[in-house]
C-alpha cells in the first residue's frame, strides 16, 4: 500500500507548514523584541570579539546605519562604520563632528527590521501558498488510500 505512507508524510509537511505560517504571524513581535534585546547585547561587545565588530561594521555600512536606536548608542566611541563616505570613497571624520551630513542617523534596528518585514510577508505568502497548493494532492492520495 503505498498511498498510506505518501498521504501522511503529505499530511505532516501540510501541518507543519501551515502551523509555522501562522506562528510566524502571531510571534512576530517577540521576535522583533528577541532582536532588539540581541543587538544591544552584541553592540557591549564590539571590540572585543572580532567577529561582532566585523559583523557591526559590514552592516552599518551595508545599511547606512548607525547604532541599535541611533548614533547614541556608541556613546563617545563612535566606529568609523557609521561615518559617510566622501566622494572619493573616504570616510568623513564624524567623531569630532556629529552632524547629519558625516554620520549615518537611522538606527539599525530600523532598518533592519525593514528589511525583515518584507521578507518574513514574502515568506509566510510562499509558505501558505505551497500549503494550500497540495490541498488537491491531499484529497488524491486520500482518496486512493480509501479506494484502494
Amino acid at each position: 500500500m503505498v498511498p498510506a505512507p505518501y498521504f501522511l508524510m503529505s499530511f505532516l509537511l501540510f501541518v507543519v507548514l501551515f502551523l509555522g505560517c501562522i506562528l510566524g504571524f502571531v510571534f512576530r513581535g517577540r521576535i522583533v523584541e528577541s532582536l532588539r534585546d540581541s543587538m544591544y547585547i552584541s553592540l557591549m561587545q564590539y571590540g572585543r570579539r572580532r567577529m561582532l565588530t566585523v559583523s557591526w561594521d559590514m552592516t552599518q555600512e551595508e545599511l547606512q546605519c548607525c547604532g541599535v536606536q541611533d548614533f547614541g548608542d556608541w556613546g563617545e566611541h563612535i566606529p568609523d562604520s557609521c561615518c559617510m563616505d566622501d566622494y572619493g570613497g573616504r570616510k568623513r571624520p564624524c567623531q569630532q563632528l556629529q552632524t547629519s551630513h558625516t554620520i549615518y542617523r537611522e538606527g539599525c534596528f530600523s532598518a533592519i527590521t525593514k528589511d525583515l518585514v518584507q521578507s518574513s510577508a514574502l515568506m509566510g505568502a510562499a509558505g501558505l501558498g505551497l500549503a494550500f497548493s497540495m490541498i488537491p494532492g491531499l484529497v488524491m492520495s486520500y482518496y486512493l488510500l480509501t479506494v484502494v
